[in-house]
This record gives C-alpha cells, structure tokens and sequence, in this order.
C-alpha cells in the first residue's frame, strides 16, 4: 500500500482566502508528513525515517555543497538546487511511490504530474514549477541528470547513516545508488560514506 500524507491542508488551504500563496504552500507540506517509503518497507522504524521533505532538502543542500552558487564543471548550481527542491513535489498527493507498488513509470509519471498540478491550483507561476519538475522527469538538461545522480547519492548517504547505526539491510540501497551515481566526485563521495558506515557498525555490509 502506498502512503499518502495526511493533514489539514486543505481545510487550512481553503480558509486562506484563497490566496494562491499561502494555500499552495499547506498543500505542498504535506511532503513534510509523507515518510519515504523504501525505509519503512525495508524495516527501518517510523521515528528514524525521513521525509520527502527532508529528501528533497539533503539533495537540494548537496546541490549546492558540490556544485555551488555558480556554474560548476558545466552545471548551474543554483539552478540544479532548486530543482532538486521541486523534484518529489509530485508526492504530495501521489504519494511516495515505489517499483514494489506495482505502478508503471507512465502511470506514476501522470499520477505525480497531476499532483503538481493540484498543489499549485492557482498559482501564477505553477508552470514554471511544472517545467521544472519535467526537465527532471526528462533528464532534458546537465542540471537534470546532475540531480539526477545527486537524488540517488542522497538515498545512499542516508543509507549509510542507518547503517552506522547498526540497521541491517543497507547493501541493497548501496547497490541502487551504485548503478546511478557515476560522476567521479558523486560516486567517491558515496564510497566514503559507504565505507564509513561499515567501519563505525563494524559490519562488512557494503564493502
């Protein structure tokens, strides 16, 4: 089952005065209660899982910490934070969707797309946030398929967190971002990880 977000946004949405604003800005923190769901279904308990929200943060910052405020080896930074920040904005009433739950990528895609769309109602710059979000789901630019990397070094990075902290399972989630993560200093910086979770639980896993 896929969990979706629960709270008073819409009522609280509603009882804006409709300003687009304020009413888009409760219905996208809904990703603040909307926990990922490859933790949970892989055992790790609710108080130790991150948001979407908190996704969406750690790979927008990592944006920034490799890239920086300009243009980096061919990548706008600022440009590849902010759409690191809208790219799981199609989770706010599609959910945290994920390849166990059955769902083709198409389905998802248009799933995720009207969420967007539903979250920004009235909001005079909703196709921007649309357009972005597309260039992500396209891998359309470098910044694209830099956050792209950088969505899946995040996954990593947390999974070496939960693997330091003697959760088991890890190894799966440092073998998904493997396949991603191949730009040199994306992928040494999740081998570090990597390696540092095994040294501080004293486990093999992933090494």
């Amino acid at each position: 089952m896929i969990t979706k977000a629960e709270g008073p946004d819409e009522s609280l949405a509603l009882g804006t005065g409709a300003d687009p604003v304020l009413a888009s800005y409760y219905r996208l923190m809904r990703l603040k209660r909307l926990y990922r769901q490859g933790w949970l279904k892989r055992g790790v308990p609710a108080e130790l899982c991150e948001s979407v929200a908190e996704h969406s943060f750690g790979t927008a910052l990592l944006a920034l910490l490799v890239a920086g405020q300009g243009s980096a080896g061919g990548i706008d930074g600022a440009r590849a934070a902010l759409m690191a920040l809208v790219h799981e904005l199609g989770e706010s009433y599609a959910g945290d969707i994920t390849p166990v739950d059955g769902i083709s990528k198409e389905e998802k895609r248009e799933l995720e797309r009207a969420s967007i769309l539903r979250a920004l109602e009235g909001h005079p710059d909703a196709e921007w946030f649309l357009g972005l979000w597309e260039e992500f789901e396209e891998c359309a630019s470098p910044e694209a398929r830099f956050v792209r990397e950088l969505d899946r070094l995040e996954m990593g990075l947390q999974a070496a967190l939960h693997g330091a902290e003697g959760q088991p399972g890890m190894l799966e989630f440092y073998e998904s971002a493997r396949r991603t993560v191949r730009e040199p200093r994306l992928r040494a910086l999740l081998e570090a990880a990597i390696e540092a979770a095994g040294a501080a639980a004293g486990a093999p896993e992933g090494s």
